[in-house]
């Protein structure tokens, strides 16, 4: 379905590839419009929700260079989100992962309604378009939810999992328990889906140390860390794509990274994080448990 607006609508894929390019001149890089890291429901299903309070969508800003802004990002930038013609609400939103990766800006406010909508900002003649649908069209578990259990990888029972963490410098201790077992034990949970290795600087970041340290003193709660793909060194030297989704991936449909959930000693899902969340996000994620 082709929608037209009042403005030029530049969609922009959960890569946020950009090929136009201009030079940033003298003063160096300037803003010049917004990307998705998140599935915008264009280039990647959609994975937001009408009806489940709150959504986030974080996007990065594209310089004049091309490339995503990684250093004199603003403080905060205002994103105007419209629907249907009509302005729903403008919101402030402050740059996060500053000085860990690259910065992002996360969007989040309640959708009324499944549709399309639009990101504006006053430093770009291009409107983000992207869709948010409902809650039975869309796999990902939501706030308040119960979380379901799975035999996810552990020390003792890879479960289908070739390489159990690809932590630099070995795996690490967040592989003792199975997610069912930890939803059975009645401690709060908390469960990071990443694959760490490929994700240190980009705006995933480094969302397992990030967990290692927000979780240093807090013997109190389970924690599990799930690697991404089955067997990737198999795969990548078969020249196999897409790459196989580890069981838990493929048995929940999610074909992003990463996740953290967090969950009540109910099981009940108390908070979520996807695509891009910085040191700051996972501290208060954890703080929910």
């Amino acid at each position: 379905m082709t929608i037209s607006f009042d403005r030029r609508t530049f969609l922009l894929g959960t890569a946020a590839a950009v090929t136009l390019a201009a030079c940033g001149g003298e003063t160096g890089p300037r803003p010049d419009r917004l990307a998705v890291r998140f599935p915008d429901g264009f280039r990647a299903e959609s994975t937001a929700v009408t009806g489940h309070g709150p959504q986030r969508f974080p996007f990065v800003i594209v310089a004049d260079d091309g490339l995503p802004m990684a250093t004199n990002n603003p403080e905060s930038i205002d994103i105007e989100v419209i629907f249907q013609g009509e302005t729903l609400e403008t919101v402030t939103v402050p740059a996060s992962g500053v000085g860990q990766f690259i910065p992002y800006y996360a969007l989040t406010f309640t959708p009324p309604a499944a549709g399309n909508y639009l990101a504006r900002t006053d430093f770009s003649e291009f409107d983000v378009e992207f869709v948010v649908l409902e809650r039975d069209q869309v796999n990902l578990w939501q706030v308040g939810e119960t979380m379901p259990g799975f035999d996810t990888p552990t020390f003792d029972a890879p479960n289908g999992v070739a390489q159990l963490c690809s932590r630099l410098g070995g795996p690490c201790d967040f592989h003792n328990i199975t997610l069912n077992e930890a939803l059975r034990n009645g401690r709060p949970t908390a469960l990071l889906i990443s694959t760490p290795e490929f994700c240190q600087t980009d705006v995933c970041g480094p969302s397992l140390e990030d967990l290692i340290a927000a979780t240093t003193d807090r013997d109190d709660i389970n924690i599990i860390h799930q690697e991404v793909y089955a067997d990737f060194a198999r795969d990548t030297e078969a020249g196999v794509f897409p790459l196989e989704l580890a069981p838990l991936l493929a048995d929940w449909e999610i074909a992003f990274e990463p996740s953290l959930f967090v969950m009540d000693s109910a099981a009940t899902i108390v908070g979520a994080r996807h695509f891009s969340f910085d040191r700051a996000e996972t501290d208060e994620l954890i703080s929910r448990i």
